[in-house]
């Protein structure tokens, strides 16, 4: 007997925000909500749990410590984004893949599932993360930067006489206050280091063929805004990602 077409239930827990969405098994993704990640307590996963009670969840975490509450939350309904996964349809070319985080892996499987390779995937959130897929779809590496929160961050908290400042983009580069010249510098140093990266991670590349760039994360229109190169803008690429594990895994046989 065909089993009934599974409703999920995607989450992507960064550092900063959760956030959820929900989907059939073919989609659309639906975003559904988002929280700072530091108030993802056992009691509001229980709540959220007993809120979408048919939902299978696919969650990637990059906070272990969220991870147990989870699983109690959604047991035996639960599958989680990881290097292990046998459907998760990636090959590596990469020593050791355990150490990858699961939020990229679910970007990276999004990615892989158009077919079109070599591609460089870059997530702007509060780190920086770029990935890059080879000529043969392989995951075989990238780069890790801080986003732009987090330089605007590590800069207050290092100099003592910097006054507190909020980020907004810049109005110029030509910074006429201490704080303008701040939310310059950072900006600019996010938009070129990016620009960089992908320069860097092109030329490592093997072989002719030119590999497309997909943006995706919060940040990411920062970066759209300043790039020279194609592109690509995908903010709901992990959602994606999970959506794809979820049928995998789940979905009618």
């Amino acid at each position: 007997m065909k089993k009934p077409t599974p409703e999920f239930l995607l989450i992507d827990a960064g550092n900063t925000r959760l956030k959820w969405a929900t989907a059939s098994s073919r989609g659309p993704v639906r975003v559904a909500g988002e929280i700072a990640t530091k108030d993802a307590t056992s009691v509001w996963i229980g709540a959220l749990a007993r809120k979408y009670p048919k939902h299978e969840l696919v969650l990637a975490s990059v906070v272990p410590k969220l991870v147990p509450a989870f699983h109690r939350a959604f047991s035996g309904r639960l599958v989680e984004m990881s290097a292990t996964l046998p459907e998760l349809g990636l090959r590596f070319h990469y020593p050791k893949p355990a150490e990858i985080g699961a939020d990229r892996l679910a970007a990276a499987v999004a990615a892989h599932e158009a077919g079109s390779w070599p591609v460089i995937i870059v997530a702007c959130g509060t780190a920086t993360a770029f990935t890059m897929l080879d000529a043969k779809g392989r995951f075989c590496g990238g780069a890790i930067a801080p986003g732009l929160q987090t330089q605007l961050a590590a800069l207050l908290g290092a100099t003592a006489q910097l006054p507190a400042t909020t980020f907004q983009p810049p109005r110029s580069a030509l910074a006429k206050s201490t704080r303008e010249a701040i939310r310059a510098g950072v900006m600019l140093n996010f938009q070129g280091g990016a620009k960089e990266i992908i320069h860097q991670l092109t030329q490592a590349l093997s072989g002719r063929k030119k590999p497309r760039i997909i943006l995706t994360g919060g940040n990411a229109h920062h970066l759209a805004k300043n790039l020279d190169v194609p592109f690509t803008l995908r903010p709901l690429l992990i959602f994606e990602g999970l959506l794809i594990i979820g049928f995998r895994t789940l979905g009618p046989r």
